[in-house]
């Protein structure tokens, strides 16, 4: 299996063994994330490497927070969508220049 890394306009290529249970992981990992296998091991290396959260690990907090509530998903859309349309209204409409 080859994987490309991008670093600017360079791309070096990796090759390396990869056991098949290791493989079919991988691709039901990245298929659940919508991603072809390639993005998905650049995204989890460079993850890795960089130590940034992943978008998961940054919302878990807020997701553990809202399952204890008992809130539905209906409600959870609601508060949302009305704390949208306040906000909007307090900033008032803006002029095409502004956007």
């Amino acid at each position: 299996m080859m994987v490309g890394l991008r670093r600017s306009t360079m791309t070096r290529m990796i090759e390396l063994p990869i056991p098949e249970e290791l493989l079919r992981l991988v691709d039901e990992r990245a298929e659940t994330a919508g991603l072809p296998r390639e993005a998905y091991i650049r995204a989890v290396l460079s993850k890795d490497v960089t130590g940034d959260p992943s978008v998961s690990e940054i919302l878990a907090p807020f997701r553990e927070q809202v399952a204890a509530t008992g809130i539905s998903d209906d409600e959870l859309d609601r508060l949302f969508s009305q704390a949208r349309e306040e906000s909007y209204r307090e900033r008032g409409p803006r002029r095409a220049d502004e956007r």
